[in-house]
């Protein structure tokens, strides 16, 4: 199961839908904090979610994943490209930072990688 975690609604749904058209289970998460309270979190073979988002950030949220479960990948998504911020996500424990929009066909060989170890 891939856990996607996004404030816009719009993406989680089209995530999920693509990610459920390659065969694996999805839930979508509208914040860090949901996914962090949810009993999901034990299921999951790997997490996507966005850097910026009000409350708790991704880059915040990845190290809190790690505690729980270091070997869970984590993908980072943005939308705001900003100097350094690979470097971060990489240091902060994600997998790998995509910068939306991302080609589907790129996203979905990261996420096969991912859950692939």
């Amino acid at each position: 199961m891939i856990g996607i975690v996004d404030d816009d609604p719009d993406i989680p749904a089209a995530l999920a839908s693509l990610i459920r058209s390659l065969g694996y289970m999805a839930v979508c998460f509208s914040s860090a904090e949901a996914l962090l309270s949810s009993d999901d979190i034990g299921r999951l073979s790997c997490v996507i979610s966005d850097i910026h988002m009000p409350m708790m950030s991704g880059l915040d949220l990845v190290p809190l994943l790690k505690k729980l479960r270091p070997s869970l990948p984590v993908i980072l998504m943005t939308g705001r490209f900003e100097q350094g911020l690979a470097e971060r996500a990489v240091a902060a424990g994600a997998a790998v930072l995509v910068t939306k929009p991302f080609g589907l066909d790129d996203l979905l060989e990261t996420i096969s990688r991912s859950v692939r170890g």
